[in-house]
């Protein structure tokens, strides 16, 4: 395993880790987690492509910077880092808030046709506000209240927030044994900066990209507290891409792949190496 950390225009320092060989496949994590949630894909797909995890800027081992917590600036990040790897023919996956920020990729980047082979779209809504019956997420129909109630827990207790966060992650609301390093992971990330790139996330609506992706796409969902109908929600997203393919998982909740990692895998594996 390969690591280091590149510093990106904007002067954010990015923590990233490369192993194995073959075609690149990049793994985006989501809101205040890390590369590190992806553990299980890595070990699975390291004999056959190079895997590549980052910290985006405020999380992990990636610098806390008072300023750039936004989806669109995460995505220059993680465009500037993937030309510094000088990564090529890359499929290029997001999970929960890395899902728009895929979208906010390829809005920016997408023509650049070089760089990319395909997108995942991991358990993500495009625009958590959005008054769309396909919405799941608990903000639907802006509910700007909703928010303002995140905001306050996660100010008053930071840590009783991140278990409560937690527990929603998985299928039944209880954190299985063995779980401890994910709360910690979370912890990580400053409330500050965790507030501002949550407000941005909610705020921003990436929709109407999703009919302009023109690289295949997989969208993988799987229903628990954070989208209770997760599963809808994917069927209806890869429904609005033109090269969209869903698949559903019925076990892993938020974390589908890493409860259910040898599907989630296999699924990966046969998607990319069909285009």
């Amino acid at each position: 395993m390969k690591s280091g950390i590149y510093t990106v225009s904007h002067g954010a320092h990015i923590y990233y880790e490369r192993e194995g060989k073959g075609r690149p496949i990049v793994l985006i994590h989501g809101w205040g987690c890390s590369g590190r949630f992806y553990k299980k894909n890595v070990e699975g797909l390291k004999d056959r492509y190079e895997v590549i995890t980052m910290d985006m800027r405020g999380h992990g081992r990636s610098s806390k910077m008072l300023d750039g917590y936004s989806i669109d600036r995460m995505a220059k990040d993680i465009h500037e880092v993937i030309e510094y790897l000088g990564l090529k023919d890359v499929l290029l996956m997001g999970w929960s808030m890395g899902g728009p920020t895929m979208l906010s990729y390829w809005k920016q980047f997408g023509k650049d046709r070089g760089h990319l082979a395909g997108l995942g779209l991991i358990d993500m809504t495009p625009f958590p506000f959005s008054p769309g019956e396909w919405n799941s997420h608990s903000l639907r129909n802006y509910n700007t209240e909703g928010f303002n109630q995140f905001t306050k827990s996660i100010q008053t207790d930071h840590a009783a927030f991140i278990k409560a966060f937690s527990q929603n992650i998985f299928q039944g609301g209880k954190i299985p044994e063995g779980f401890d390093w994910m709360k910690d992971e979370m912890m990580k990330l400053p409330v500050p900066i965790g507030i501002a790139l949550y407000c941005d996330y909610c705020y921003s609506d990436y929709t109407d990209v999703l009919g302009t992706i023109t690289v295949p796409t997989i969208v993988l969902s799987s229903n628990s507290g954070i989208f209770p109908r997760s599963i809808e929600q994917g069927t209806w997203i890869a429904s609005q891409v033109p090269h969209g393919e869903f698949v559903p998982f019925e076990k892993g909740g938020h974390l589908l792949f890493w409860i259910e990692s040898e599907k989630f895998n296999k699924a990966v594996s046969s998607f990319f190496d069909k285009i």
